[in-house]
């Protein structure tokens, strides 16, 4: 085995009912199953477009367990360089043939948890997952993908009564956030565009107000940063880390304490958020297996060395 590409990372998520529905968790689904069923039918039927976005779902198997590898289709025009004639020009495909950017979903054993591993910085995201399994109706109702952290740390953003206040960082280095993010992760792309080299803190809060009780100016504001916050992690999870792009990420919380009353708490998504940031090499086996093989195996080895910490954060609370 040899290393080949640049290091990886590996998120995990875990596919949920909306948080509409009330109880998110349900039993482990046989996804075996379902992604057989769903490589049995033709290709252009596994096909969602959302907006000028199309992506493509492909089940995959690797040692005889059931994966996912999702496309999404690049638009424009395509360039490659000729090392040996050195010369850049146009990459013409034969035939009937797309360019794509592939995402590499694998479905562990339990609790409906899957590891995640982006092909590069535009390749689908999770909310593109969640888009493509809704549209292929896999199951009678719909379904959310959530960033797995830590279960105290995801509980305490779940229940919150508000979000006061979201700080993160982001470390200078290598474009992450696409052109189509939106709310924090929009701000995020148009500072780190501007200043590429600079160390970027980003603080959110709602001031408080004098006088008694909460105005509803605060309250409406409390609640649409508490959305933003969600929505960033679900979003952009696999970058916060110590390592990551956003190696700082702190929410003030304000939480209901078992006598009504309401308490301040914080959650520190850098170490709380379990596995998010897991550089890996991907590893090639000789002769000419496909290329996604290594990824799925860089995730299952993750995967298996933090299985506790996976299961725990999954685990129903008694």
């Amino acid at each position: 085995m040899g290393n080949t590409g640049r290091k990886k990372t590996v998120a995990f998520y875990e596919i949920v009912r909306p948080k509409e529905a009330g109880d998110p968790r349900f039993e482990h689904l046989d996804w075996p199953r379902v992604l057989g069923n769903l490589g049995r039918i033709e290709m252009r039927q596994r096909r969602y477009v959302h907006g000028a976005d199309v992506y493509v779902g492909d089940p995959i198997s690797v040692q005889g367990r059931q994966h996912l590898v999702l496309a999404r289709l690049r638009d424009g025009d395509i360039q490659q360089i000729d090392w040996e004639h050195n010369h850049i020009s146009d990459l013409r495909l034969d035939g009937n043939r797309s360019v794509v950017d592939t995402t590499i979903i694998c479905f562990l054993p339990f609790g409906n948890v899957i590891g995640v591993i982006q092909g590069s910085a535009s390749a689908p995201r999770p909310t593109a997952l969640q888009r493509w399994l809704n549209a292929m109706n896999v199951v009678n109702e719909d379904l959310a993908v959530m960033p797995l952290v830590g279960k105290k740390a995801w509980e305490k953003l779940s229940n919150a009564e508000a979000v006061n206040l979201f700080e993160m960082r982001l470390r200078p280095g290598q474009m992450m956030f696409p052109s189509d993010a939106e709310g924090l992760g929009d701000f995020s792309r148009q500072a780190h565009r501007r200043n590429p080299d600079a160390l970027i803190t980003l603080t959110m809060k709602i001031p408080k107000r004098r006088g008694f009780g909460r105005d509803t100016s605060r309250s409406r504001g409390e609640r649409r940063l508490r959305e933003d916050v969600q929505h960033f992690i679900s979003d952009f999870g696999s970058l916060v880390g110590p390592d990551g792009a956003v190696d700082r990420a702190i929410a003030h919380v304000t939480l209901s304490a078992s006598d009504g009353s309401l308490i301040e708490d914080q959650i520190n998504f850098v170490s709380d958020h379990i596995t998010a940031q897991k550089p890996v090499f991907l590893r090639r086996s000789e002769g000419q297996a496909p290329w996604y093989e290594a990824a799925v195996h860089a995730v299952l080895d993750v995967a298996a060395a933090h299985e506790a910490e996976l299961r725990d954060a999954v685990r129903p609370v008694p």
